[in-house]
């Protein structure tokens, strides 16, 4: 979790009405932070929830608060996220909800209540926007602010605090990426984002947040390698996500992980619904 790492609900510019720009967001979003919580809890930095800006309900997605010098240094070596400062405002604009000259603007608009309402320099601050589809006109500068190319899939804008416009789709393939590159609009992407997991001995962490992403594709990699699944992984497709994961889980890998204990437990289940099959037919 980041450091004072502030996960909050999206802009709506007046109470009981929803803006559009919330549209298609609300199954997307939470797992979206529920991921970065996942990985930056690995960090041991605590997350806050839900900051305001402004007296309306205008709200950031996630606010990154890193007051200490040994919290910089962490999230700049072991994240995406290298070129933070003190306050890190982070944007999700995900295949159902791209990044508009519009909303860029509201993003800017956050950004500068927030330093407003804390008193916050420049300096202290940066802004992430992070897009599972290129924003062209954004980057062309129809937004007003002009970006440069920092590497695969990073473009900095020449403004202050710093706009870091993340292009999912052409980040290197490296660990480091893993909690973005679940997010890829490419399906191309996203089936080597997960192979790499496999390749990594990292498919466990990560084989439930993928397949609530993409469970098709999902299902083919598990389907290869089913073998780098722990018993509580296996549980979890089980009883989670259903029996139509199954079939794509060789049986022999099934059974490597059942205890004589689990057998007994499952063949007690079976006995009890054999029971109130026939005590519903009397």
């Amino acid at each position: 979790m980041i450091g004072a790492f502030t996960i909050m609900a999206f802009l709506n510019d007046e109470p009981g009405k929803v803006h559009r720009e919330t549209d298609g967001r609300s199954e997307i979003d939470p797992l979206f932070k529920a991921v970065l919580d996942f990985s930056f809890g690995k960090l041991g930095i605590p997350l806050k929830t839900q900051v305001e800006v402004s007296r309306l309900p205008r709200t950031i997605a996630v606010m990154l608060i890193l007051d200490k010098e040994s919290d910089l240094e962490k999230v700049r070596s072991e994240t995406p996220f290298y070129y933070v400062r003190t306050h890190n405002q982070i944007e999700f604009k995900g295949i159902s909800d791209p990044l508009t000259i519009p909303g860029f603007r509201l993003i800017l608009g956050r950004a500068n209540l927030y330093m407003g309402e804390n008193e916050i320099p420049a300096e202290q601050m940066t802004i992430t926007i992070i897009c599972s589809r290129k924003p062209r006109k954004v980057l062309r500068s129809e937004s007003e602010v002009e970006f440069l190319p920092l590497g695969e899939g990073y473009y900095q804008s020449t403004n202050n605090p710093p706009v870091n416009l993340i292009v999912i789709n052409e980040l290197e393939t490296t660990a480091k990426n893993y909690p973005l590159l679940m997010f890829a609009s490419s399906k191309k992407k996203f089936k080597e984002f997960l192979l790499d997991t496999v390749k990594n001995n990292c498919f466990d962490a990560y084989v439930e947040f993928a397949y609530r992403v993409n469970p098709q594709i999902t299902k083919e990699v598990i389907e290869m390698a089913g073998h780098g699944l722990s018993k509580e992984k296996l549980e979890f497709i089980a009883n989670d996500i259903g029996a139509k994961l199954l079939p794509f889980i060789p049986k022999e890998e099934l059974l490597k992980h059942l205890t004589i204990e689990d057998l007994r437990k499952r063949l007690k289940e079976l006995e009890e619904q054999e029971k109130n099959a026939r005590y519903r037919e009397e």
